[in-house]
């Protein structure tokens, strides 16, 4: 059985609603909590960088919308820019010290992968918000 649901958006510059038709189906439930989820307001952290000429601001975007980050203040956003500075990891390489008995060993790198921005969750309102960023934070970089 097929149900016609209308609901209203608030987007995320200013106080535009729209209005979205979507058909009933066995998974709209969850897409709509889904969504709700990844809409929800969290307060972070965003560490200061350690190199002194490393910005002290940063960008995150979401299909096609900014939300501004400063370092070393608590910035309340989206869960779904949580999301993307959660998954902003960088991989470095190091190789072990040179064996002149094994050249050989040499040829090893060793794989360190670190968070690009350290942060914290300052205020989270949902319960499963500790599960979900843990979960995101397991997961290898690539």
């Amino acid at each position: 059985m097929s149900k016609t649901l209308e609901f209203d958006v608030l987007g995320d510059v200013g106080l535009q609603l729209t209005t979205d038709t979507v058909h009933n189906d066995a998974g709209l439930a969850k897409v709509i909590a889904d969504e709700a989820f990844m809409n929800e307001v969290v307060h972070v952290y965003v560490h200061s960088p350690s190199d002194e000429q490393a910005a002290s601001h940063f960008i995150l975007n979401v299909n096609g919308i900014n939300q501004p980050v400063f370092c070393g203040s608590v910035t309340p956003m989206r869960r779904k820019y949580l999301e993307i500075l959660a998954r902003m990891k960088e991989t470095k390489f190091s190789q072990p010290p040179q064996n002149l008995m094994n050249p050989e060993a040499g040829n090893v790198l060793i794989p360190r992968t670190v968070q690009i921005h350290a942060f914290e969750i300052r205020n989270d309102p949902n319960p499963r918000g500790r599960a979900w960023l843990s979960q995101i934070l397991s997961e290898s970089a690539g």
